[in-house]
């Protein structure tokens, strides 16, 4: 806040407010809280929304809510959250709590959590600024993978990349999904007056002046701030899920909301606004953890497992006892009313009363913008290529954006609930649905930013067709998209510009394939300031894709594997387009060119073929071709089903492209498939003029040709050793 927007505060209450109301303006009109410098940018997501029909619960409740299966009334609730400052100050704590966080938004909606996935940014681990890198992985891996397996919610798929321009700012953003009948859904609006307030859980010092410390750019002296870093207790977090489900089913609570930023203050009036309710709070109600602890204290602790619950009269005493079972202390801290208003009152004394319309809509910041597309043409032909293919791809699989990330998901309990048909690391989670069975759901997150940093619009497309291109490798169709902005400082005109064209591309993208986009969170301020020196991160708008299996048993590799003397067939076209590429950044060290184009009308058939095609039971094996190109897809398809391939890319390599290009270029649209011999008609017939026979599947290792030149020949072995360890070896647990 600034001074106008003290003096707008004064002339509409037309008084000066207190200490303590300016504290809670200070947090509730944070750009964490408000969105005052992007909510009319994210306006853009709301075509999205006109032609589902599934939506049960939309946008701006603390998770939304989409209807999976009419027959049965499952739905899902989704929602998606960053953790990014905090993580990087302390980083065990900071993810730990950002897991916490994002499953209680999901339980607020009355749905058990099912799944987690997590989209990390981190600075470059191979650079000189390694050693701190490596203990931010290890910290907000160990965070993540403690919460998580502690409160029995899997960790089902995600993403971890590097790059220098996280060196100061890492980026945890976590995802939560889970399951609620449509009858049974509960939202966060308390939508009458003479409702019991309870606050469950105890309320400390810990995370005070979170929100605003999310608002502003990290500097040399942040880490003076680890005190606005939360501390999450998982058990006490399971014992608030059980509580809170079981609370649910006396239907008594009408209303819950999370205790995240800002605490008391925004769950209390975002609880209220908008429905033309208002609140009298009684702090002295409320209980403590600590002693002395002030009002303001008391209204913005961020301190984690709390939930607000609106109860109908009379039903206190039960949901009370419910909670005391699980040994989580709750009390009736107030009630609703009819008066629009928060009314704080300390032993009697009304401390704060201030209008919720007033307190909840911090007056939007219109920021400037300046164009900055960084795109420039290089020819590619004038970079020199190396002369082993074998040893640039050997390189690119050992290399810390590529590698497996085994050494992350093998500390999390991706099989806990017994749901897990597909574990992490490949291209999309596969969960099994025993509510409505044969169906199943299938879970993505995905971002492109060294596109984006290029061309933030066309970047940002690339983005949702990649988690829409995963979810077909398993036959999803997607049902609903979640968002995660991460950007630099939106004072300087030209981030503010990025995240524009960013939120344009993801929201044209998503209208095109018919996605609503139904939540999100924007996390700005990602930008370090070291003496005259401004470092912000690459534009990451992260998106999480839920997709809908029809029939579980006819998906790869459930219904067939990759076996002996299948074909290979490929999607689409390779193009030189190497712009953002990993070739050319990690080989050549390159950050320029033009990024790869989206034909959308083509990709859209694409996929539609490829999910009709696995749902018919034509598809052995199904690989997402993207970071890496061709080459890394082959490599993985060999690797992860352990048998090797003979491809000939003569006849497909139509465009005349140079090896390497042909190789590495991360063109859109391309998928890699195993088919029998006898569904290879069937599936070319379907895709038409875009399936293209490469080749073979067999024997140990995997040789490339392009036409009669031998460009690549690697022996599975090697390739698995590289590809599989490459992570333990960056995090210098074997050499």
């Amino acid at each position: 806040m600034d001074i106008n927007d003290l003096k707008y505060i004064e002339r509409r209450l037309g008084r000066k407010p207190n200490d303590i109301e300016i504290g809670m303006f200070e947090n509730l009109w944070s750009e964490h809280c408000s969105y005052r410098s992007t909510r009319h940018i994210l306006k853009l997501f709301s075509k999205t929304l006109k032609n589902s029909e599934d939506i049960v619960v939309g946008p701006g409740d603390d998770a939304a809510v989409l209807r999976i299966d009419r027959r049965t009334g499952l739905c899902i609730a989704l929602a998606m959250e960053s953790h990014n400052h905090p993580s990087y100050i302390d980083p065990y704590n900071g993810a730990a709590t950002g897991v916490g966080g994002i499953v209680r938004d999901i339980i607020s909606m009355n749905a058990k959590p099912i799944a987690l996935l997590d989209s990390l940014r981190f600075g470059d681990i191979e650079g000189e600024m390694g050693d701190k890198v490596r203990w931010l992985v290890e910290g907000v891996v160990s965070g993540i993978s403690d919460y998580g397996n502690s409160i029995g919610v899997p960790t089902v798929g995600g993403e971890c990349e590097f790059h220098r321009s996280y060196n100061y700012n890492n980026l945890v953003n976590v995802a939560c999904i889970g399951l609620v009948k449509e009858g049974e859904v509960i939202t966060g609006k308390a939508r009458e007056p003479n409702l019991s307030l309870i606050l469950v859980g105890s309320t400390g010092r810990d995370g005070i002046g979170g929100a605003s410390f999310a608002s502003k750019d990290l500097t040399s002296e942040s880490e003076e701030e680890r005190p606005s870093v939360q501390i999450g207790d998982p058990f006490t977090g399971k014992c608030l899920i059980d509580g809170v489900l079981e609370a649910c089913k006396t239907g008594k609570v009408k209303a819950m909301k999370d205790l995240g930023a800002a605490g008391l203050t925004s769950a209390c009036s975002e609880m209220c606004y908008g429905e033309g309710v208002g609140a009298e709070i009684h702090l002295e109600r409320v209980i403590l953890r600590e002693e002395g602890m002030t009002p303001y204290e008391i209204l913005v602790s961020e301190s984690q497992e709390r939930m607000l619950l609106a109860v109908e009269r009379g039903g206190e005493e039960e949901v009370i006892e419910i909670f005391k079972r699980y040994e989580l202390p709750a009390s009736v801290i107030g009630w609703t009313t009819n008066t629009g208003r928060i009314v704080v009152k300390m032993h009697g004394k009304k401390i704060v009363d201030l209008p919720l319309d007033l307190l909840c809509e911090a007056p939007p910041i219109k920021r400037k913008e300046k164009p900055c597309i960084l795109e420039e043409y290089i020819d590619s032909r004038s970079i020199e290529m190396p002369k082993d293919l074998g040893e640039v791809l050997l390189k690119l699989l050992g290399s810390p954006n590529i590698t497996s990330k085994r050494w992350i998901y093998e500390r999390y309990d991706y099989e806990v609930q017994l749901r897990t048909v597909v574990r992490p690391g490949m291209d999309a989670g596969v969960l099994r649905l025993i509510e409505c069975p044969p169906k199943a759901l299938a879970l993505t997150t995905d971002c492109t930013p060294n596109f984006c940093k290029l061309n933030p619009y066309i970047g940002s497309i690339y983005t949702v067709c990649e988690s829409v291109r995963n979810l077909a490798t398993v036959g999803a169709r997607p049902i609903g998209m979640l968002d995660n902005l991460n950007f630099g400082n939106p004072e300087k005109p030209e981030r503010m510009y990025q995240l524009r064209k960013c939120v344009e591309g993801l929201a044209n993208c998503a209208e095109f394939f018919n996605i609503p986009v139904v939540g999100g969170n924007v996390s700005l301020y990602n930008e370090t300031v070291i003496g005259d020196k401004e470092y912000p991160i690459n534009p990451t708008p992260t998106v999480c894709l839920v997709g809908v299996i029809d029939n579980l048993e006819m998906i790869p590799p459930i219904h067939s594997k990759v076996e002996e003397g299948d074909v290979i067939v490929v999607t689409g076209e390779t193009k030189d387009e190497m712009g953002g590429s990993e070739y050319f950044r990690y080989i050549h060290n390159i950050e320029k060119g033009i990024v790869p184009r989206c034909n959308l009308e083509r990709e859209k058939r694409i996929y539609n073929t490829v999910v009709e095609l696995i749902n018919k039971g034509l598809i052995g094996g199904a690989t997402d071709i993207s970071k890496g190109g061709l080459g890394v897809g082959m490599a993985k398809l060999s690797i992860n089903n352990s048998i090797g391939a003979e491809v000939q890319l003569g006849d497909y390599n139509r465009n005349n492209l140079r090896d390497d290009i042909l190789l590495f270029s991360e063109s859109s649209g391309r998928i890699l498939l195993t088919v029998k011999e006898e569904n290879l008609d069937k599936v070319l017939n379907a895709l038409g003029e875009n399936g293209h026979v490469i080749g073979r599947v067999g024997g140990n290792s995997l040789k490339v040709y392009n036409r009669d030149r031998e460009i690549l020949n690697l022996d599975i072995k090697e390739m698995r050793d590289i590809y599989e360890k490459g992570f333990y070896r960056i995090m210098g647990d074997i050499e």
